[in-house]
């Protein structure tokens, strides 16, 4: 089957303070954006796509691996789908990624992938429990305290049958979604998690960006 990842790196990451784009700054000597890349052509698969600003050519110069660029949206919600109209027509499997998060678990793609082509699922994220006590708020006023053995926090990436997300995409173009799997869900496609990992974190703030480098430079990625 063909498979297609989609690296997203349409933001500016501003909150960081950065004179460029948060994903074409340098971590341990390397664009953020190019960790997405190498592993996920690790994994072999078909095409990479990367989704990016008008303006990248100025700060970024696409890795060797990209196959394909397209354009970013006004939002999140419209990049991803300028990377699937981008994608291969031949496309069976697509996985969509954030570039904020650079350290994800091969082998948990690895287990999505498998699952999808068995068709047992139309689309899996990563996501790991949540170990906090969560409340529910209404007008600051805590209204309930939700079971959290039933609640998971997803992370990308997220994997999918390419048509069916495609298709799930066009059809909610004029909703908000903040992920790729609750449009295939509000769109009565099979949905499902898979094991992610604490190490999976989005690089947003300046205290997550010396996270990042610090693992680089302890090895404590080799957990992952």
């Amino acid at each position: 089957m063909k498979i297609t990842a989609i690296i997203l790196g349409g933001g500016r990451g501003t909150r960081l303070g950065f004179t460029v784009p948060k994903q074409f700054a340098r971590l341990g000597g390397r664009p953020l954006f190019d960790y997405s890349v190498e592993k996920l052509a690790a994994l072999k698969v078909d095409t990479i796509t990367a989704v990016l600003v008008d303006d990248y050519a100025n700060y970024y110069q696409p890795h060797p691996a990209i196959s394909l660029i397209a354009p970013a949206g006004e939002s999140r919600q419209q990049s991803v789908l300028n990377g699937l109209q981008a994608c291969p027509a031949d496309t069976d499997l697509v996985i969509i990624h954030d570039s904020a998060r650079p350290f994800f678990p091969l082998h948990s793609l690895e287990q999505g992938l498998t699952l999808l082509k068995e068709n047992r699922y139309d689309g899996l994220a990563l996501a790991i429990p949540s170990i906090d006590t969560l409340a529910a708020v209404e007008d600051q006023r805590v209204v309930s305290f939700p079971d959290r053995r039933k609640i998971y926090r997803t992370q990308t990436p997220q994997m999918f049958r390419f048509r069916e997300i495609k298709l799930a995409y066009e059809r909610q173009r004029e909703q908000s979604y903040t992920d790729d799997l609750s449009v295939a869900w509000a769109c009565g496609l099979r949905c499902g998690l898979v094991e992610g990992s604490q190490m999976n974190f989005k690089i947003t703030t300046e205290i997550d960006w010396l996270l990042a480098e610090s693992l680089l430079n302890s090895g404590g990625l080799e957990l992952i």
